[in-house]
């Protein structure tokens, strides 16, 4: 008798929810949820498991995919940190700094709140040029905009950043 999905994901749902927990526990900044990680793991699954071979060990595949899906999100969760630190030191280049006494999350979440509110445009070029590391050309591409159009999206959107960040100090 074949193992159904279900009962396979019944089956090891509370072991791989713990080892994601587990496993990403540090980590967590809020951005991070163990359940939706769990949730794509079991998609993940879900679209593999019929190629799988019935001889195949069922849960040490699973775990592979958990490994993958939680070394994915930390790489995410690097770059975005990343991202952000690399837009936080072009936001207070050439704008004071302030008296320093914030911490880094109040700071992250200031320099946050200022790229949200950033016109649309201006929020994509930022969000892909810092947060996602992408180049200029890559940039224009996939906004469908020339180079010069994204590095002038991103030329006024530090400038408004820098003037936020000026009006805030």
């Amino acid at each position: 008798m074949a193992l159904r999905f279900e009962e396979f994901m019944e089956r090891h749902h509370d072991e791989i929810s713990a080892y994601l927990w587990r496993l990403l526990n540090r980590q967590r900044d809020g951005s991070m949820d163990v359940d939706d990680l769990v949730q794509e793991v079991f998609m993940r699954a879900y679209r593999g498991f019929a190629r799988l071979h019935s001889s195949s060990n069922h849960r040490a595949w699973l775990y592979k995919i958990a490994t993958n899906c939680a070394y994915t999100r930390l790489q995410q969760l690097r770059k975005r940190r990343d991202g952000l630190s690399s837009l936080r030191d072009s936001m207070t280049n050439g704008a004071s700094a302030g008296d320093g006494s914030d911490d880094g999350k109040t700071q992250e979440q200031r320099v946050r709140g200022f790229v949200n509110g950033l016109p649309e445009k201006q929020r994509a070029c930022v969000t892909l040029r810092y947060f996602q590391d992408l180049d200029y050309p890559e940039i224009a591409q996939i906004l469908n905009c020339s180079q010069a159009s994204a590095r002038a999206n991103i030329y006024q959107a530090m400038r408004r950043l820098r003037a936020l960040l000026r009006e805030e100090s």
